[in-house]
């Protein structure tokens, strides 16, 4: 999908947008259409962020797990079936 960084020249608003091809980009503050294309920062991936990124989803995932754990056994105990 081209997705562009944008600058309005009345407002000065920084935002991204989805341009297809018939699409006229406007800044979604003012709704100016004089818009200045920015150039896009490739995002880096390194050994470092992808630890974090793992470390990060590892913890998610483990209170996500609690957190069901915790409502199946509250389920358990206030369902005879």
């Amino acid at each position: 999908m081209p997705i562009f960084d944008f600058e309005c020249k009345q407002c000065g608003e920084r935002f991204e947008a989805l341009i297809l091809k018939r699409t006229v980009p406007a800044c979604p503050k003012c709704k100016s259409e004089d818009l200045e294309k920015l150039l896009s920062l490739p995002a880096v991936k390194s050994e470092t962020s992808h630890g974090l990124a793992m470390r990060a989803a590892k913890k998610r995932d483990k209170a996500q797990g609690t957190e069901r754990e915790y409502t199946q056994r509250q389920y358990e105990l206030h369902h005879d079936d």
